[in-house]
């Protein structure tokens, strides 16, 4: 055995051991990495069992197995888009809608069951052409539909999954402000999009080399090792960044979030005559005899994404009205929503998420590169003052204070 297979083992096994890790310790933090450990469970073994079965021949041994683990490869990608939408938007497991992001795996599954049921003599005989051209697999070992449709569906979606990803976080402005700063490095949602992202431009770069490679009749060999190597790096450096920084990559220390599950409404009680289902028009239910308001779900729903998915409370200057606008409410109607689903009033709530957002930005190293006055700004607060009294009453201290103390931690 080669030092370089020995690498790439040690590697894809380091990857898939930490993969592991992230599922099982997913939902202990303030970070959710469930389904992160799956989209990197998934990724580890795709590659992983590309090199023990053709590149060190073990298929050979097992030639029932071969195209087995290739729709593994249709999972990564949204399993990766769970984990950032549901982090950015503060949302806990699966929407019904979800099962629609298994259908191409399940597909590539069945166009592959003719393969799967070819005789062993003769699967050996194709497993004897792939070890000897490992790259050419797809070609050699084919199902229903031409590989060639197969990888360049698979390269697509990859694409438009790691794609919606970045704009989810561009929307919640969980981006840091650049490389420059020192906080970027802390921002583990940012960290691990750089990294997937740089697994996933490997891949896109071996399937487009391959590609190529077939069309102009060229041997691109060498484009697809430098792109397998690219994927080893980044999955490398992932798995240890997550071993010497589980503070960040869990917050364990940080506040436990309010999560909820899709459709709940947070935090509260479903009030008599929801809709436990959700599953006929949208829920309405009057709020007692006192405010005689009909409460539409839809609008409830509304304000959760524009509070967890577009962060309205950053604009300076926020009304009730400005609100009220967007919802295409009336303005009397909305204290009752924030009244009773979350025990508060309008100012007190989008307060309450600027200063969590201060805090938030505050250990991400905010302060390490701006001003007291710029982090006032870039959540909302309109004046130092504000923020300072806002901030003081929800943690005791003021946001200077707070940086020390946490620095000092």
């Amino acid at each position: 055995m080669s030092g370089v297979l020995i690498f790439k083992l040690l590697i894809l096994s380091f990857s898939v051991l930490n993969a592991l890790v992230l599922i099982l310790n997913g939902n202990k933090g303030q970070i959710r990495n469930y389904y992160l450990g799956w989209s990197l469970l998934f990724y580890g073994v795709y590659f992983l069992v590309f090199i023990l079965w053709y590149e060190m021949e073990f298929i050979l041994v097992q030639p029932h197995l071969m195209r087995t683990c290739s729709p593994l490869g249709f999972l990564a990608a949204p399993f990766f888009y769970f984990f950032i939408r549901n982090n950015a938007t503060n949302v806990k497991g699966l929407k019904r809608k979800d099962v629609l992001h298994f259908i191409p795996a399940a597909v590539h599954f069945l166009e592959l069951t003719p393969f799967y049921l070819i005789p062993g003599p003769e699967k050996l005989a194709i497993a004897r052409e792939v070890v000897d051209s490992p790259y050419q697999l797809d070609l050699l070992a084919r199902g229903l539909i031409h590989p060639n449709l197969v990888n360049a569906v698979r390269v697509i979606l990859i694409a438009s999954y790691f794609t919606l990803s970045c704009w989810i976080l561009y929307r919640k402005g969980s981006f840091p402000d650049g490389f420059l700063t020192k906080s970027w490095s802390k921002n583990w949602l940012f960290v691990a999009i750089v990294l997937i992202g740089g697994i996933n431009l490997g891949y896109f770069a071996f399937r487009v080399a391959f590609f190529a490679g077939v069309a102009a009749g060229a041997d691109l060999g060498f484009v697809q090792t430098y792109a397998s190597y690219l994927i080893l790096f980044c999955m490398l450096i992932l798995s240890v960044y997550i071993q010497l920084n589980p503070e960040w990559v869990f917050k364990w220390n940080g506040e436990p979030m309010n999560w909820r599950e899709p459709g709940q409404l947070s935090g509260m009680q479903k009030t008599e005559g929801a809709d436990p289902d959700h599953s006929g028009q949208a829920d309405e239910t009057t709020i007692g005899n006192e405010s005689g308001v009909l409460l539409n779900e839809q609008v409830r729903e509304a304000i959760e994404a524009l509070f967890f998915e577009e962060q309205i409370y950053r604009k300076q200057g926020l009304l009730v009205g400005d609100l009220a606008k967007r919802l295409q409410v009336p303005v009397r109607d909305l204290p009752v929503y924030f009244r009773h689903y979350y025990r508060s009033d309008f100012k007190t709530l989008v307060n309450e998420y600027r200063v969590k957002l201060a805090k938030t930005k505050i250990e991400e190293g905010y302060l390490d590169d701006y001003t007291v006055e710029s982090l006032g700004e870039y959540c909302g607060f309109r004046s130092r003052t504000t923020f300072f009294n806002a901030f003081k009453k929800k943690y005791g201290m003021s946001p200077n204070e707070y940086w020390k103390v946490f620095q000092e931690n």
